[in-house]
């Protein structure tokens, strides 16, 4: 006869084996066709067979999708029902399941297919993701470098009234990003991270999935001209949709960073002093000297700011603001700086400001003048316009204070960076400053547009 722990052992093993085998089992979509200017509002009579949400396309245009499925046969009975009910450009897609990695998120809420899902409250969470399998959508936000990370988020998520909500890992092949399409809120939602990836129809092929390339990483949405749209697939067969391909490698390594100068008396380190003290990194006085003690705090903070760690990760896949990044962009402080933006921004920053200020970017950087007084006055005003406004969007929720610190952190010591690198070209401190914040507006203004 089996003893207790005997009987665990097996029973842990049952349940590595389940969980395996529901990692590995093939999952389905249907993709309804492309559309212009829709929601999910318009598709309330598809929902009773599935979870409808949207992939963005070019002009305007989503790839709408049904789904997900794990019976094959009841994905083609579903494909029937649509195209006989109109929409004759429905066709199966097979997910690249395989091709996905184990992302930490938290779940939060779990509701069948039938029932109205309360955006407006849930998105207080964070960025929402859904795994909506056979009729059951479970509610995720996320994503999170590790569970220790999460589960440094998960008492302020509790608070929100998700009392039940808990840690969990999953493969990112599996989530289903949301977004305004499916929402209908206009306003931006809170953090980006990890895209899934973006299911596209490729040429038809039998039930079994085609072979894939080895551990391609995923990567984030794109937008560019739409591929010609495919004939609908034959009753019985999927489509498998198409690795996300590989990201490209960073940019050429950054060049040095510049020297800190731990003599100079400046408000920026002083602003980095004070958030690293509120967060318990730095015990000295906030004098404004970045010296031994600062130094200390603010590695310690890098290593161990659980808000910091995500965003340094969120910093190696997310794509830079308008496709491109110099030298300046790939300075480590300066990259987590984008990812919170750009985290923040939620998609919506203003694209034709963010094309216009990397055009100026390099004007900027090797600035051999001062600022003018009227252009120095602007861009004081534009930071001290933008941080009251981050401060009052921090107050409203305790998932906004955990951003706005990480922001604190990584935006003055950009700072002090920046002005450091204008000071050894020669500028005088108080000049320094000014250019120093220039460049931060330059870096981050389109994404930070809404808190003007």
């Amino acid at each position: 006869m089996f003893g207790t722990a005997p009987l665990r052992s097996l029973f842990a093993l049952a349940l590595t084996l389940f969980a395996a085998f529901l990692g590995a089992q093939d999952l389905y979509t249907i993709k309804v066709g492309t559309f212009r200017d829709v929601k999910a509002d318009d598709f309330t009579t598809l929902r009773s067979k599935g979870f409808v949400y949207g992939m963005p396309g070019a002009d305007n245009t989503v790839d709408v999708y049904l789904g997900q499925f794990t019976d094959a046969a009841r994905l083609n009975a579903s494909v029937s029902e649509l195209r006989n009910g109109g929409f004759r450009n429905a066709q199966p897609v097979q997910l690249a399941t395989e091709t996905g990695l184990p992302v930490t998120v938290i779940q939060i809420a779990l509701q069948a297919n039938n029932r109205p899902i309360d955006w407006t409250t849930l998105e207080k969470a964070g960025q929402l993701y859904v795994e909506s399998i056979d009729g059951v959508n479970k509610i995720l936000t996320g994503i999170y470098p590790d569970a220790k990370t999460a589960a440094g988020f998960l008492p302020a998520i509790r608070q929100l009234g998700y009392t039940d909500a808990f840690v969990r890992t999953i493969s990112n092949a599996r989530l289903i990003p949301i977004r305004q399409f499916e929402t209908g809120i206009k306003k931006p939602l809170i953090p980006i991270t990890l895209q899934a990836p973006q299911p596209q129809a490729s040429t038809s092929v039998p039930m079994s999935p085609a072979p894939q390339p080895s551990a391609p990483a995923p990567a984030p949405v794109t937008y560019g001209n739409p591929a010609p749209a495919p004939a609908p697939a034959p009753a019985g067969q999927v489509v498998v949709a198409d690795p996300a391909p590989t990201p490209l490698p960073s940019p050429a390594a950054a060049a040095a960073l510049p020297a800190i100068d731990g003599k100079t008396k400046r408000h920026s380190a002083a602003e980095l002093q004070r958030v690293l003290k509120e967060k318990g990194y730095y015990t000295g006085s906030i004098d404004g000297l970045y010296g031994p003690g600062t130094t200390t705090a603010y590695r310690t903070a890098w290593e161990d700011m659980a808000e910091i760690r995500k965003y340094r990760k969120l910093s190696e896949i997310l794509l830079a603001p308008a496709g491109e990044r110099d030298l300046v962009s790939e300075w480590p402080e300066v990259k987590v700086l984008l990812a919170i933006t750009e985290d923040i921004a939620a998609g919506l920053g203003n694209d034709t400001r963010a094309r216009a200020l990397v055009q100026q970017r390099a004007q900027l950087r090797d600035a051999a003048q001062p600022l003018t007084a009227v252009a120095a006055s602007r861009v004081n005003n534009w930071a001290t316009t933008v941080w009251d406004n981050l401060n009052g969007w921090a107050a409203e929720d305790p998932l906004h204070a955990q951003i706005v610190s990480a922001l604190r952190v990584a935006y003055h010591q950009s700072q002090v960076r920046l002005e450091d690198y204008y000071m050894d070209r020669g500028m005088q401190a108080i000049a320094a400053r000014d250019l120093a914040t220039a460049m931060l507006q330059n870096l981050t203004g389109a994404q930070l547009d809404r808190f003007l």
